[in-house]
Order: C-alpha cells, then structure tokens, then sequence
C-alpha cells in the first residue's frame, strides 16, 4: 500500500491542504494448469447428439462422424433462425390458442423467406471489385440484410400538406449513392418513398 496526495484537477490553492489517498497494488504469480487445460480441451470436443437418422441414409453409411459432420452443416439455416431467438422476438409472445402460436411461427418463416430473398439478390450485384459501402465506411462484398437495411434507417419522408388537402410526400435529403445502387440493383428507385 502507498499514501500519496490525492490527484485533482487543476493548481491546488496556495495553502490548502491536499487531500491524502491510499492505492493498492496487486501482484499475481499467474501459472498454466496443464491438466486443467486438457479436461476443458476434452470437455468442448465432446458432442452428444441424439438423432433418428438410420445406419444408412441417401445410400450412404451414417456413423458419428458422418452425422456430426451433417449437424455441422446446418450453420447457415441456424444463423438464419437467429434472430427468431432474439428475445426482443420471442420473449414475451401473447397468444392464447395453439392455432394461432402455429400461425405466427408461419408468420416468421414468411419474413425469414422474404429477407432471405432480399439478401441474395442484393448479393448478386454486389463483387469483391465493387463493395457495397457500409455503415462506417466498411467494404462490404457479402452484405447481410441486416447490414442493407442498415444503410435506409436515417432515410427521411416529408410530408408536405398542401393548400387543396393533399399530402405530398418528398424526401428529406437525397438519397446516397449506395442507397440508389441497392434500389437500382432491385429494379425500384427512390419513387418508393414518394
């Protein structure tokens, strides 16, 4: 332990008393638990996996490490799903009746087609010689939807009330040259908004 002033900000007054603190300090002797390491090692590379895929499937003999490697093949319908385990989707869900959690769940897998979708035709037009520019000024060449939508959150509409009672609708600032490109690449223009 070590008594020293107490650090403020700016020139102390002339004849003040300083302010007296105490700091600690640590030292760690910090060693490799070689066994420790090894049972966590063993501990993650073991997989329980319960499954009704038969000894033979598609003609092809289906031993543990054939039905892991299947298992992990399922990545990118898992990364998919993702957000259907967000819980600011899933949390707190009010439905009463069995028929209408089913209906909902539909409900999901529509939206899940439709961003799905979305994401690969956007892809399409999108190369490693021409990213797609993405919020912070990052290259993208394999943009997520998420990452798309990104780029259309500030995309502000007017509304303009006229003298007849129409509402003319018009767009807050023009759209950025990454945005046109999206729309173009979907075959829209920026009339969607107006």
């Amino acid at each position: 332990a070590m008594v020293r002033p107490k650090k403020r900000r700016g020139r102390p007054k002339k004849g003040a008393e300083l302010d007296m603190e105490t700091v600690y300090a640590l030292r760690l002797n910090v060693e490799f638990d070689q066994a420790a390491w090894e049972q966590a090692r063993r501990k993650a590379s073991r997989f329980v996996l319960v499954t009704t895929v038969p000894k033979e499937w598609k003609g092809q003999p289906m031993d543990a490490k054939e039905i892991l490697k299947l298992y992990k093949g399922q990545i990118s319908v898992e990364m998919n799903f993702s957000f259907l385990k967000d819980p600011f989707f899933t949390d707190e869900i009010y439905v009463k009746k069995p028929k209408r959690v089913a209906v909902l769940g539909y409900l999901f897998l529509l939206a899940l087609a439709i961003y799905r979708v979305f994401q690969r035709r956007v892809r399409q037009f999108i190369t490693p010689e021409r990213p797609l520019k993405g919020a912070g000024g990052r290259k993208l060449t394999r943009p997520t939807g998420q990452a798309i939508f990104q780029l259309f959150w500030y995309v502000r509409v007017v509304l303009l009330e006229l003298p007849d009672g129409r509402i003319q609708r018009a767009l807050g600032q023009p759209l950025t040259y990454e945005q046109r490109r999206i729309l173009q690449g979907l075959g829209m223009d920026e009339s969607i908004y107006v």
